[in-house]
């Protein structure tokens, strides 16, 4: 190797050693799959709804909260009907206090629904079947008297009022307790399986699902026994939860003659939660 004198360089010095190759890439982990979706409950729809109503007071006691959050719903009341004068008073006409032997308590009650309905910003529709009370000779009845052929008839006109109406969203009661809602949830469960186009929901009659849940459990059991399964229905608008119970409060005290008649059962109504469940096939 020659010598390179002090000071002086070396024109054939080393060269820079080679740089050094990157690292291989370290590929970046894949990306988790998306977790699958929780099913939720499909919502009511925001547009109007068909509520079946026994009686002329009960879309309101029970899905006001439904009726309010969804203008131009219809409030379709099967047992609207009944003589033009009632005399004698019957009881649960005489506790009210509103009227005398003879007043035409129908079409007063017809009224009271009419302006609960603007309050609702829904339409009233009232069948003329009458009402348990009247449905004796006493009052002049004669239409069908026994439970069969009265949800016969009352199938047949919830039917053609469904099929020319427009809410493909149909409310009906559980049918509780009372006579004229068990046989309005039958003709209504009667309607249903000639329209599998229309969405179906169940609400509990209020007040009567409060005073006895052992009724609510026992109509949903019916319902399953006959192949029918109730799902949550999600998009129920709840009341506004004013001290007056807001709209709902206001909705129910258009009722004046019978709101003496219910008492205390009013402010039980007021005061549940609505409960509206899907019917759908088990």
């Amino acid at each position: 190797m020659p010598v390179v004198a002090a000071g002086a360089s070396y024109a054939g010095a080393l060269p820079d050693p080679p740089t050094p190759p990157d690292p291989p890439a370290v590929p970046d982990p894949p990306t988790p799959p998306d977790p699958p979706a929780v099913p939720t409950a499909p919502a009511v729809p925001t547009t109007g709804v068909g509520v079946v109503s026994p009686h002329l007071d009960d879309a309101a006691l029970s899905c006001a909260g439904l009726l309010a959050g969804r203008p131009a719903s219809s409030m379709v009341t099967v047992f609207a009907g009944g003589p033009r004068s009632v005399d004698p008073l019957t009881e649960w006409e005489a506790v009210s206090g509103c009227f005398s032997p003879g007043d035409d308590i129908v079409g007063a009650r017809r009224h009271e629904d009419r302006a609960a309905a603007a309050v609702l910003g829904a339409t009233p529709v009232h069948l003329d079947h009458w009402d348990h009370q009247y449905r004796t000779s006493l009052y002049g009845y004669r239409g069908p008297t026994g439970d069969a052929e009265l949800i016969r008839a009352v199938t047949a006109d919830l039917a053609t009022v469904i099929a020319e109406s427009t809410h493909r969203t149909w409310v009906f009661p559980l049918g509780l307790s009372h006579p004229d809602h068990r046989l309005a949830a039958a003709a209504a469960l009667g309607v249903i399986e000639d329209h599998p186009d229309r969405e179906w929901l169940i609400y509990d009659d209020l007040p009567y699902a409060v005073y006895l849940p052992g009724a609510v459990d026992a109509a949903v059991a019916a319902l399953v026994s006959r192949g029918w399964a109730l799902e949550p229905a999600a998009g129920v608008i709840p009341r506004d939860p004013l001290t007056d119970h807001g709209t709902k409060g206001r909705a129910v005290r258009c009722y004046h003659s019978q709101v003496r008649s219910l008492g205390e059962a009013t402010t039980v109504a007021l005061d549940a939660p609505e409960r509206i469940r899907r019917l759908v096939r088990g």
